[in-house]
C-alpha cells in the first residue's frame, strides 16, 4: 500500500465515506455480461450448491444441486447457460490485415466476460473447472460433452483473471477496489455488500461507515459467496436436507422440500445479485480509459485463439503445468503487470501521483529548452536530440541515464542527463532520446512549452519474451524425456 493510499484509506476513515483513487476505468465493461453468483457445500472444494447467472438484471436464473445424490443434471443447466453464453460471443468475426510478422486472420468481434462477487468465487470456479474438464465423455450422452466443455472455459477464464489487465472474469470487490478507497480495512473490502455501502450508501443513512455498520447486521447479512454463513448452514440448510434425506429414503415426495430450497437460496442470493448490478452501475458511469480498448482486444485474440484450439485439438489442459509451460506463464504475467502500470501511468494522473510517493516519478516545471541540440551518432550523421531542463521540490532518486516517460507524448523517451541540487528544489537536464523523429523530419510536438509542468515516471522496459527450451531439451526432473537406464540383464547372464 503506497503512501497515498494509505493517507486516503485514513481521510475515508475520518469522514466515514469513500474516496476515489482513479479518474478513469481501467478495465472494460461489456455491455451485456454474465453475472455468476456461486455457493458451494461445505466438504469437497468444487460440489455446487447452487447458481444465480444471467445477463438480465430482472430475470436471474438459480440452478440449485439436488441435497443428496448427483449433482449431472444441475452441472448440465449450468453448462449449457455458460456455454451458449460463450458461444455467441463468436458468431460473429473481423479481419485483421496482415503486418510484417503476422499473416491476415480472423478474430470475434466480442468476447466472455464474466462478473463474480470475490476472489473466492474465482477460486471455486477453479476449482469446479479442474473437476469438470477431465470427465470421462459418453458418446451416448451428448451432456456430458457440454459439462467437459463448461470444465475447460472455467479453466480458460479463471487463468485470464491471473493476468493484470484481463477483463474476461473479474472479482467485483477488486474492481471496486480500484477505483475507490474506504475507510475499513482491506480484508473487509472483500465483502461486497460493506464495500458497496461505503462507496454508494443509501440516501436514509448519513455515511457509508454507518451503512457498513448497518450491512454486518448479522439478521440481515448474506456472504456473496461461494461459502455459506454458518448460522444459515444449522438453522435452515441442515433441516432441509434432512428432510430431503428422509423423503428419500421413505420413498416419498421430494418436490416440496425442493421448492423450499429453492425459494430459501433465491432469499439468500438476491441481495447479492441486485449489489452486483448497483456495481456495474457505479462502474460503468467511470469514463473508460484509453488503454483499455487495447487491453479489450488482446482479450479477443485470446479468446479467438482459444476457440480454435477448442475446435481443432479439444484436449484439456494439464492437470500440472510442464516446468517449461509454467515458465512462460510466469513470463506473460510480468509481461502483463507491468504493461498493465506503465499504461495506469500514462492514462491516469492518480496512478502518476501515486508514483510520486514511491520515487518512480517525479512532477517537474520546464525551465529551460534547447531545441537545436544534436549529437554525432556511431557513423558520423547528425542526430536531433533536443534537450531540457526541469525543477522539481519531489525527491529525486533516479541516476543520470534513467529513461523517463511523459504522459503528454506516451512515445518519447527522455534521458537523464545530470541531476544538480538547488535552493529548495533539484534541477534535472532531460534529453529525448525517442519519439521525436530525424533530423530532416523533426516531430516539434514532442517538444514542451516553457513552464509546463509534467510528470515523468520511469519508462517501462521493452519486455521481450525470453526463449525457452523445448520439452525434450529438459531434464527428466522438469518434465522432459525420462532418463536412459541401462540394461543390465545381458551383462547379468554373461557373468552368469
Amino acid at each position: 500500500m503506497s503512501l497515498l493510499t494509505s493517507l486516503l484509506r485514513m481521510r475515508a476513515a475520518d469522514t466515514g465515506n469513500a474516496l476515489r483513487t482513479s479518474h478513469l476505468r481501467h478495465l472494460h465493461l461489456s455491455d451485456q455480461p454474465l453475472m455468476l453468483l456461486a455457493l458451494k457445500r461445505t466438504g469437497p472444494a468444487a460440489r455446487p450448491l447452487a447458481v444465480m447467472l444471467g445477463t438480465d438484471p430482472y430475470r436471474p436464473q438459480l440452478l440449485v444441486a439436488p441435497p443428496s445424490g448427483s449433482t449431472a443434471l444441475m452441472l448440465t443447466t449450468l453448462a449449457d447457460a455458460v456455454t451458449t453464453y460463450i458461444d455467441a460471443c463468436q458468431r460473429h468475426r473481423e479481419l485483421l490485415p496482415a503486418t510484417a510478422s503476422k499473416p491476415a486472420r480472423q478474430r470475434c468481434t466480442d468476447a466472455p466476460q464474466i462478473l463474480v462477487p470475490n476472489p473466492q468465487t474465482v477460486h471455486h470456479l477453479k476449482d469446479l473447472g479442474d473437476n469438470l474438464r477431465f470427465r470421462r465423455v459418453d458418446d451416448q450422452n451428448p451432456a456430458s460433452r457440454t459439462v467437459q466443455r463448461l470444465g475447460h472455459w472455467l479453466t480458460y477464464l479463471t487463468d485470464r483473471a491471473d493476468l493484470s489487465g484481463s477483463s474476461a472474469l473479474i472479482p467485483m470487490t477488486s474492481f471496486l477496489g480500484m477505483h475507490w478507497v474506504t475507510g475499513q480495512s482491506p480484508l473487509e473490502d472483500e465483502d461486497l455488500a460493506t464495500l458497496l455501502a461505503w462507496i454508494d450508501p443509501p440516501r436514509h443513512t448519513a455515511s457509508g461507515r454507518d451503512a457498513a455498520h448497518q450491512a454486518e447486521d448479522p439478521a440481515t447479512h448474506r456472504p456473496a459467496g461461494p461459502a455459506t454463513d454458518a448460522a444459515f448452514d444449522n438453522e435452515q440448510l441442515a433441516p432441509l436436507f434432512d428432510a430431503h434425506v428422509r423423503a428419500r429414503h421413505r420413498g416419498q415426495d421430494q418436490t416440496l422440500t425442493l421448492q423450499t430450497l429453492d425459494r430459501l437460496l433465491t432469499a439468500y442470493l438476491q441481495p447479492t445479485w441486485d449489489s452486483m448490478w448497483q456495481a456495474y452501475g457505479l462502474l460503468q458511469a467511470i469514463p473508460e480509459a484509453k488503454g483499455s480498448t487495447r487491453r479489450w482486444n488482446h482479450e479477443r485474440t485470446a479468446f479467438t485463439d482459444e476457440c480454435l484450439h477448442l475446435t481443432q485439438d479439444g484436449r484439456p489442459r494439464p492437470a500440472r503445468e510442464q516446468a517449461v509451460a509454467a515458465a512462460v506463464h510466469l513470463a506473460r504475467m510480468e509481461r502483463g503487470a507491468a504493461a498493465f502500470a506503465a499504461e495506469r501511468a500514462a492514462d491516469d494522473p492518480f496512478a502518476r501521483a501515486e508514483l510520486r510517493t514511491t520515487g518512480e516519478a517525479i512532477g517537474a516545471t520546464v525551465t529551460a529548452i534547447d531545441p537545436e541540440h544534436t549529437l554525432r551518432g556511431p557513423t558520423g550523421r547528425a542526430q536531433w536530440r533536443p534537450r531540457l531542463t526541469v525543477t522539481t521540490t519531489d525527491p529525486v532518486h533516479m541516476e543520470p541515464g534513467q529513461l523517463l516517460a511523459c504522459h503528454t507524448h506516451r512515445n518519447a523517451r527522455y534521458k537523464i542527463c545530470e541531476v544538480t541540487p538547488a535552493d529548495g528544489a533539484t534541477l534535472v537536464g532531460l534529453e529525448i532520446t525517442a519519439g521525436m523523429g530525424p533530423v530532416a523530419r523533426p516531430n516539434h510536438a514532442v517538444l514542451p512549452d516553457l513552464g509546463a509542468f509534467l510528470v515523468f515516471t520511469i519508462a517501462p522496459d521493452h519486455y521481450r519474451m525470453p526463449e525457452f527450451p523445448s520439452r525434450d531439451q529438459t531434464p527428466w526432473t522438469h518434465g522432459g524425456p525420462p532418463p536412459d537406464h541401462p540394461d543390465d540383464s545381458d551383462e547379468d547372464e554373461e557373468e552368469e
